[in-house]
């Protein structure tokens, strides 16, 4: 680390390349220990036409949060100004400052979320009825992709607030490490700093991770687990499109009863390994939209690979025994050999 001394700058050169990695590997780490553990089979509820879409094409379709059934989506916690105590967050001042800029800020950022819901429970009468007759079970480990994130949803403000606490008093933050400001002389001579500290930003990812897993408690009986990805309408910085590689593109629908376009996100899985390539060669002169419209048919023409199906669920419905055998032959037909398909015992007419 290179320091001040005598109140000159003494480097003529920028600090060392290993020590700057070390660092980043360091809050990188302590970023992933966010987290959560999951593991096991989650489901997603949806009707039989939204069964079909997603086996045919391989895709699950993330929503964007404006137009889900939750008019309060990734918001709740914009409303619990008070969460904290006044020194509570003072164990960690990265924490406590991205805490107030989140407080400052205006909720715009929501409209670049995007949400697939799943449920840790099969065979819920409460999401039968609220989301269709047929439940789809994948295994959540398999559901790993660059841009998208796992989150369960968390009801209790007291339990968010422990879940935040406790990720902000880990030892990886090493707040006993100096600010990574470095001094050096610029080649025009010039006394230069650089901000080279990673741990504003991992406060960032904690206070954001920590607002998209806040659901209203009435949702509780859904036992949310959300796949989420974050994708801009609008480039903020359009001459750094390595900041965006990982945003998948947008695509609309219409709404079935405001007409409106929806605008959506696919996540699937490659069938093959994607090669990875710098955004300053590949993208080197093109427009924003460009470069979002060659995504857009690069992931069109990509073949996908069978997605984590591991169990589906017929729910209440007067033609079970149909759609039971419908669903066996459409699995069979698209390649998912052995997916056993049950039928809902629940005493619910569903019509």
């Amino acid at each position: 680390m290179f320091e001040e001394k005598n109140s000159k700058y003494e480097s003529k050169e920028p600090p060392l390349k290993d020590d700057y990695e070390q660092h980043l590997k360091r809050v990188g780490d302590l970023i992933k220990s966010f987290a959560d553990p999951c593991d096991g089979t989650i489901y997603h509820y949806t009707s039989a036409s939204g069964f079909q879409g997603i086996v045919e094409s391989g895709d699950i379709r993330l929503t964007n949060i404006n137009f889900v059934n939750d008019t309060s989506e990734c918001g709740v916690l914009r409303g619990k100004k008070k969460l904290f105590e006044e020194d509570e967050l003072s164990c960690n001042r990265y924490v406590k400052e991205a805490w107030q800029e989140f407080l400052r800020n205006n909720d715009k950022d929501r409209n670049n979320y995007y949400i697939a819901s799943f449920s840790k429970e099969p065979n819920s009468l409460e999401q039968w009825r609220a989301y269709g007759n047929i439940c789809i079970g994948v295994d959540v480990k398999q559901l790993k992709k660059n841009g998208f994130y796992l989150y369960k949803c968390v009801y209790d403000e007291s339990e968010i607030k422990e879940w935040m606490l406790d990720k902000a008093k880990a030892e990886g933050w090493t707040l006993n490490e100096p600010d990574r400001k470095r001094h050096y002389i610029a080649n025009g001579g010039a006394p230069t700093t650089i901000d080279e500290d990673a741990r504003p930003g991992a406060a960032m990812t904690l206070v954001f991770g920590t607002s998209v897993k806040l659901k209203h408690p009435c949702y509780v009986n859904e036992k949310e687990v959300r796949l989420l990805a974050v994708s801009h309408p609008h480039w903020k910085y359009p001459n750094f499109p390595s900041m965006y590689d990982n945003q998948p593109p947008i695509h609309f629908r219409p709404h079935p009863v405001i007409e409106v376009p929806v605008p959506y996100v696919k996540y699937f899985t490659p069938a093959q390994p994607e090669e990875e390539s710098s955004s300053r060669e590949k993208d080197n002169g093109k427009t924003e939209l460009q470069v979002k419209e060659e995504k857009r048919e690069k992931e069109k023409n990509q073949k996908r690979a069978l997605l984590p199906i591991k169990e589906i669920w017929v729910g209440p419905t007067p033609h079970q025994k149909e759609t039971k055998k419908a669903s066996e032959i459409l699995l069979q037909e698209k390649g998912y050999k052995d997916v056993p398909v049950e039928i809902s015992e629940l005493p619910y007419r569903g019509f």
